[in-house]
């Protein structure tokens, strides 16, 4: 039987628009605190200045590197995700991933792709967003949807419970069950009709 090797480092991308709380994510994923290092396509590191000056203009090149020192298991690439309309960033993400699944190198190749969702955002999904779900078959390698900041949801629930004539405690209690319930029926279904709909979907 032959040996499979796993790779030394996991390499993943990452889309999701602006405060839609990857860094968070990262950090966690890695139990790290401040910025990652950020290297460009030749392993050459990029000045921390430089690289948040290109965040702060909305820039992101999905080319470089990020990793954090403390976990150096994980190498992200950034995508500042999609707007409405805009069609070059989805090009520069369907290209990436084209070229990533061509590199004969396992420790090259893409492992897993993570989308991210504001869950406290009411048109969680744009047009653009349901283009990459539509239009771009990432292969082999899986699509995670990482729905965060969902206990905004919670409030919500609560708001309907109540109006139900729920008591206060009950519908404090019964919330965060009633969001992801409403989630379930509400969103669900609508990722399901995708063309390439995601391998699993997260709540945080």
């Amino acid at each position: 039987m032959a040996h499979i090797r796993r790779p030394e480092k996991s390499r993943v991308l990452i889309i999701g628009r602006a405060n839609a709380g990857k860094t968070t994510i990262l950090r966690a994923v890695c139990g790290a605190k401040g910025d990652p290092d950020v290297y460009d396509p030749d392993g050459n590191k990029v000045l921390l200045s430089k690289a948040r000056e290109e965040r702060q203009r909305g820039e992101h090149n999905i080319e470089y590197s990020l990793m954090f020192p403390s976990n150096p298991g994980f190498v992200f690439h950034d995508s500042r995700g999609f707007e409405s309309g805009a069609t070059d960033e989805l090009e520069l993400v369907r290209e990436f991933i084209q070229k990533q699944a061509r590199l004969g190198s396992m420790k090259n190749q893409l492992h897993a792709i993570w989308y991210c969702f504001s869950a406290d955002n009411n048109r969680f999904m744009t047009a653009a967003d349901k283009q990459f779900f539509n239009t771009i078959d990432t292969g082999t390698v899986p699509v995670i949807a990482i729905f965060t900041k969902f206990d905004a949801l919670d409030s919500v629930a609560f708001s309907a419970l109540s109006a139900q004539g729920v008591p206060f405690e009950d519908a404090q209690k019964r919330a965060p069950k009633h969001a992801k319930a409403q989630f379930d029926q509400d969103v669900m279904p609508l990722m399901e009709k995708l063309a390439h709909p995601p391998k699993a979907v997260i709540c945080l």
